[in-house]
């Protein structure tokens, strides 16, 4: 190859070259600026090195973790560059270099980030790691996501073991079972405890006004707001609930409301929820036969005149939607005032359309302050409840207030108390017979139960109910709308407490107690 290029000069240039590249590389390698700092990184609570610190110099993926005893030694540029420490359950910190050249740091456990902690048996709060017995518990975001008229039916599907129940329809009683059921002659309901103050959760529902008129006036737990919980601790283990006896064998739901801890100055909280519940699944029924015992047609009985009898219940009766016409109950009447043979047509969505659309709305506003002497939360709530059911109801006002004053250095007096009225102006009854949703199950399939909206006779308006077969059906509506059990209950429960701090390991308490209701019902 031949090469017209002086071989001198290209030699000169391939070293130049060579040269700028060294000179260049060693600048970046032995950067005058570059600093190394050394330093250990220990716990607040104990003072020992933590291991395992993520050190990251901000604004680069630059970092080194601390050895086994706290130790660490990272390299930054320069003076300005700022070191940002980071270890799960403490709280991030950042420091600046400067002309710092060992940084020891002392890192904070964060408030938010600490092992879980619950409250167990006389509002003791211990880390849930340390207990000798099984406790499931939810924050109190977590019950009011959905807003619910019971404040168990917000448990549902969130603490392992514990099954929750509901009859159904607003306001009813709902049932809640820890570790499956333990005795054949009891409900199995645990015990409730509401800032240290075991409250009632059963009343009772046995009584009845008429004959078959017994009614689900629900459980008393119902009385308490959700919007005022703190959190929830469910005690599973026979050992975890000793300390409040017997009534404790069936577990303990431990029940913290919110306080004025935690808040700085004053907080003003409005909040406000509706909550609309839609039927999910009808009963299967057939949709091709009207009542009657047997399945005959025209072309079998020429010249006859087809009627169908509501007594014969047996639902096997003329197959309808096909043309053809019978005496019925709704049949209109001649000149002669006989009645005159309609077309036989099926109403299968009757059971649809005698139920309505749930409405639940839950309006509060809590004020609430924070001081180093002072803290108090002063709340109302205000929930309406219409049901699936025509004309059922419940309405319920929460009045709470929870405050505590440091009177003295180691003197701290406390309460908690819960004002509310839960009333209702009808209550459906849930028993064979009386119950509306069992006779709008009942109608017959070639009835149109809003024919039976105007539930009375006409000319016996307030005597007589009209159905498609006197002293054999009963009117759904008419019971809806007429056979109403209402109710008002009072109810108040709370505490005053006392707790004196003798040592920083031993403190002295003392508390009153108390939980009263009284309830009317007609």
């Amino acid at each position: 190859m031949r090469c017209n290029y002086p071989l001198s000069k290209f030699t000169n240039r391939v070293f130049a070259t060579i040269a700028i590249l060294m000179l260049f590389s060693f600048s970046v390698v032995a950067n005058p600026q570059a600093i190394t700092i050394t330093g250990t990184v220990t716990s607040s609570s104990d003072g020992l090195g933590l291991p395992g610190v993520n050190i990251r110099v901000k604004g680069t993926q630059v970092g080194v973790i601390t050895n086994m005893n706290g130790n660490y030694s990272v390299e930054v540029p320069g003076n300005n560059a700022v070191l940002v420490y980071s270890y799960i359950g403490y709280e991030t910190q950042e420091v600046t270099v400067g002309n710092q050249r060992i940084i020891d740091v002392v890192l904070l456990e964060s408030a938010q980030e600490l092992e879980e902690v619950v409250v167990t048996a006389l509002g003791i709060t211990r880390e849930e790691k340390s207990l000798g017995f099984s406790v499931g518990s939810v924050d109190g975001e977590n019950m009011t996501r959905v807003a619910q008229e019971n404040v168990i039916n917000s448990l549902a599907g969130k603490i392992s073991g514990v099954t929750v129940n509901s009859t159904g329809g607003t306001g009813s009683s709902v049932s809640m079972v820890i570790r499956g059921a333990s005795s054949l002659s009891s409900d199995n309901q645990p015990l409730f405890v509401v800032d240290g103050v075991p409250v009632i959760n059963t009343l009772n529902n046995t009584t009845q006004f008429g004959a078959r008129n017994i009614v689900d006036y629900g459980n008393a737990i119902s009385d308490l707001n959700p919007d005022d919980i703190e959190s929830v601790s469910v005690l599973k283990g026979p050992s975890a609930a000793a300390l409040y006896g017997s009534r404790a064998g069936n577990g303990v739901v431990l029940i913290t409301t919110k306080s004025g801890k935690g808040v700085r100055g004053v907080s003003v909280n409005i909040t406000s929820n509706t909550v609309i519940d839609r039927p999910y699944k009808y009963f299967p029924i057939q949709k091709h036969f009207a009542t009657g015992y047997f399945s005959f047609t025209p072309e079998n009985y020429p010249g006859s005149v087809m009627t169908v009898d509501p007594a014969q219940a047996a639902g096997a009766g003329i197959e309808t939607d096909k043309g053809y016409f019978a005496i019925q109950w709704q049949s209109p009447l001649d000149a002669n005032g006989n009645k005159v043979p309609i077309e036989l047509v099926s109403y299968p969505d009757n059971f649809a359309n005698f139920v309505q659309n749930g409405i639940t709305t839950t309006n509060g506003a809590s004020i609430s302050s924070n001081t180093d002497v002072v803290n108090y939360r002063l709340g109302f709530t205000n929930m309406s409840s219409w049901g699936m059911v025509p004309n059922s109801d419940l309405f319920r006002n929460n009045l709470s207030f929870a405050g505590s004053v440091k009177a003295h250095e180691k003197l701290t007096i406390s309460t908690n108390f819960n004002v509310n009225r839960s009333w209702s102006n009808n209550r459906p009854s849930s028993n064979r017979g009386t119950n509306p949703l069992e006779w709008a199950a009942k109608v017959p399939l070639n009835i149109n139960i809003l024919d039976l909206e105007d539930y009375w006779e006409p000319g016996q308006e307030g005597v007589q109910q009209r159905t498609p077969k006197n002293g054999l059906y009963n009117n759904p509506y008419f019971l809806a709308h007429e056979i109403n059990n209402s109710f008002v209950r009072d109810r108040v429960y709370g505490n005053l407490k006392a707790e004196w701090q003798i040592t920083d390991d031993i403190s002295l308490m003392g508390r009153y107690s108390v939980d009263r209701y009284s309830e009317k019902r007609e």
